[in-house]
Protein backbone atom coordinates (compact mmCIF):
# COMPACT_ATOMS: atom_id res chain seq x y z
CA UNK A 1 0.00 0.00 0.00
CA UNK A 2 1.25 3.46 -0.90
CA UNK A 3 1.85 5.92 1.90
CA UNK A 4 -0.54 8.85 2.23
CA UNK A 5 -0.27 11.39 5.02
CA UNK A 6 -3.47 12.97 6.33
CA UNK A 7 -4.45 15.26 9.19
CA UNK A 8 -6.86 14.41 12.00
CA UNK A 9 -8.58 17.03 14.16
CA UNK A 10 -11.00 16.25 17.00
CA UNK A 11 -13.47 18.92 18.14
CA UNK A 12 -14.87 18.80 21.69
CA UNK A 13 -17.10 21.46 23.26
CA UNK A 14 -16.71 23.49 20.08
CA UNK A 15 -12.90 23.73 20.34
CA UNK A 16 -9.98 21.75 18.92
CA UNK A 17 -9.19 19.02 21.45
CA UNK A 18 -6.47 17.25 19.47
CA UNK A 19 -4.48 17.34 16.23
CA UNK A 20 -2.59 14.40 14.74
CA UNK A 21 -1.04 13.40 11.45
CA UNK A 22 -1.37 9.83 10.20
CA UNK A 23 0.53 7.87 7.59
CA UNK A 24 -1.72 5.33 5.86
CA UNK A 25 1.20 2.92 5.46
CA UNK A 26 1.50 2.66 9.26
CA UNK A 27 -2.09 1.53 9.70
CA UNK A 28 -3.19 -2.11 9.59
CA UNK A 29 -3.45 -2.85 5.84
CA UNK A 30 -6.30 -5.34 6.33
CA UNK A 31 -8.39 -2.75 8.21
CA UNK A 32 -7.84 -0.08 5.54
CA UNK A 33 -8.64 -2.58 2.78
CA UNK A 34 -11.83 -3.59 4.60
CA UNK A 35 -13.02 0.03 4.45
CA UNK A 36 -11.91 0.40 0.82
CA UNK A 37 -14.04 -2.64 0.04
CA UNK A 38 -17.04 -1.05 1.81
CA UNK A 39 -16.59 2.15 -0.20
CA UNK A 40 -16.34 0.24 -3.49
CA UNK A 41 -19.30 -2.02 -2.76
CA UNK A 42 -21.70 0.57 -1.36
CA UNK A 43 -20.91 3.73 -3.30
CA UNK A 44 -21.59 7.20 -2.00
CA UNK A 45 -24.44 6.81 0.50
CA UNK A 46 -24.80 3.87 2.85
CA UNK A 47 -25.39 2.64 6.37
CA UNK A 48 -23.78 -0.71 7.17
CA UNK A 49 -22.57 -2.62 10.22
CA UNK A 50 -18.80 -2.93 10.57
CA UNK A 51 -17.68 -6.08 8.76
CA UNK A 52 -15.80 -7.40 11.77
CA UNK A 53 -16.98 -10.35 13.82
CA UNK A 54 -18.10 -9.15 17.24
CA UNK A 55 -18.46 -5.52 16.12
CA UNK A 56 -21.67 -5.82 14.10
CA UNK A 57 -23.40 -3.56 16.67
CA UNK A 58 -21.29 -0.65 15.35
CA UNK A 59 -22.69 0.94 12.20
CA UNK A 60 -21.11 3.33 9.73
CA UNK A 61 -23.23 5.86 7.87
CA UNK A 62 -21.48 7.64 4.99
CA UNK A 63 -22.84 10.35 2.71
CA UNK A 64 -20.65 11.50 -0.13
CA UNK A 65 -20.61 15.14 -1.28
CA UNK A 66 -18.58 15.00 -4.49
CA UNK A 67 -14.98 14.33 -3.53
CA UNK A 68 -15.68 14.82 0.22
CA UNK A 69 -17.94 12.96 2.65
CA UNK A 70 -19.65 13.01 6.02
CA UNK A 71 -19.44 9.86 8.13
CA UNK A 72 -21.05 8.87 11.42
CA UNK A 73 -20.40 5.89 13.64
CA UNK A 74 -23.21 4.46 15.73
CA UNK A 75 -23.04 1.94 18.58
CA UNK A 76 -26.11 0.00 19.61
CA UNK A 77 -28.34 2.49 17.78
CA UNK A 78 -26.81 5.61 19.38
CA UNK A 79 -24.59 8.13 17.55
CA UNK A 80 -21.00 8.20 18.84
CA UNK A 81 -19.08 10.40 16.36
CA UNK A 82 -19.56 12.41 13.18
CA UNK A 83 -16.74 13.30 10.83
CA UNK A 84 -15.98 15.27 7.70
CA UNK A 85 -13.58 13.62 5.25
CA UNK A 86 -12.09 16.40 3.12
CA UNK A 87 -9.38 15.36 0.66
CA UNK A 88 -8.56 18.79 -0.76
CA UNK A 89 -9.45 17.83 -4.34
CA UNK A 90 -12.31 20.32 -4.73
CA UNK A 91 -12.67 23.39 -2.49
CA UNK A 92 -16.47 23.48 -2.92
CA UNK A 93 -16.87 19.83 -1.90
CA UNK A 94 -14.55 20.34 1.09
CA UNK A 95 -16.52 23.43 2.13
CA UNK A 96 -19.87 21.60 1.87
CA UNK A 97 -18.68 18.74 4.11
CA UNK A 98 -17.07 21.08 6.65
CA UNK A 99 -20.17 23.30 6.76
CA UNK A 100 -22.27 20.21 7.44
CA UNK A 101 -20.05 19.24 10.35
CA UNK A 102 -19.90 22.87 11.57
CA UNK A 103 -23.73 22.88 11.70
CA UNK A 104 -23.57 19.83 13.96
CA UNK A 105 -21.01 21.56 16.21
CA UNK A 106 -23.31 24.59 16.53
CA UNK A 107 -26.31 22.36 17.24
CA UNK A 108 -24.46 20.34 19.89
CA UNK A 109 -22.55 23.16 21.59
CA UNK A 110 -24.43 26.36 20.65
CA UNK A 111 -26.31 26.48 23.97
CA UNK A 112 -23.26 25.73 26.13
CA UNK A 113 -21.95 28.39 28.55
CA UNK A 114 -18.87 28.78 26.36
CA UNK A 115 -19.95 29.68 22.87
CA UNK A 116 -18.23 27.60 20.19
CA UNK A 117 -15.91 30.07 18.56
CA UNK A 118 -14.15 27.57 16.37
CA UNK A 119 -14.78 27.50 12.64
CA UNK A 120 -13.93 24.22 10.89
CA UNK A 121 -13.58 26.14 7.62
CA UNK A 122 -10.39 27.77 8.95
CA UNK A 123 -8.47 24.47 9.13
CA UNK A 124 -6.08 24.65 6.15
CA UNK A 125 -4.55 21.14 6.24
CA UNK A 126 -5.64 18.60 3.63
CA UNK A 127 -6.44 15.76 3.42
CA UNK A 128 -8.35 16.21 6.68
CA UNK A 129 -10.40 14.00 8.97
CA UNK A 130 -12.36 16.34 11.29
CA UNK A 131 -14.31 14.52 14.01
CA UNK A 132 -16.89 15.58 16.59
CA UNK A 133 -17.62 13.05 19.35
CA UNK A 134 -21.30 13.25 20.29
CA UNK A 135 -21.63 14.47 23.91
CA UNK A 136 -23.01 11.54 25.87
CA UNK A 137 -21.84 9.18 28.57
CA UNK A 138 -18.61 7.50 27.43
CA UNK A 139 -19.31 4.69 24.99
CA UNK A 140 -17.29 1.51 25.59
CA UNK A 141 -16.70 1.30 21.82
CA UNK A 142 -15.20 4.80 21.49
CA UNK A 143 -11.59 3.54 21.16
CA UNK A 144 -12.61 0.99 18.52
CA UNK A 145 -14.58 3.66 16.68
CA UNK A 146 -11.63 6.08 16.78
CA UNK A 147 -9.42 3.41 15.17
CA UNK A 148 -12.14 2.66 12.60
CA UNK A 149 -12.44 6.37 11.72
CA UNK A 150 -8.71 6.56 11.05
CA UNK A 151 -8.80 3.48 8.79
CA UNK A 152 -11.94 4.75 7.04
CA UNK A 153 -10.23 8.10 6.40
CA UNK A 154 -7.15 6.40 4.95
CA UNK A 155 -9.32 4.21 2.70
CA UNK A 156 -11.44 7.16 1.60
CA UNK A 157 -8.50 9.45 0.85
CA UNK A 158 -6.65 6.69 -1.02
CA UNK A 159 -9.77 6.06 -3.12
CA UNK A 160 -10.26 9.77 -3.91
CA UNK A 161 -6.66 10.96 -4.22
CA UNK A 162 -5.27 7.65 -5.46
CA UNK A 163 -2.48 5.45 -4.27
CA UNK A 164 -0.42 5.20 -7.44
Amino acid sequence: MTSLRFHDVTIRAGCVASRRTHDSARLRPAAVESFRDLLERHGGDFCVPLPVEGLEHIELTLTRAGSAALASFWSRGEPVTSSALVPGQDAGDDREALEGLQSLVMMLFGDSPTEPGFDLLTIPERPLLATVPIPAPPDPDLGTIADAETCLAAAFFLSVIGDD
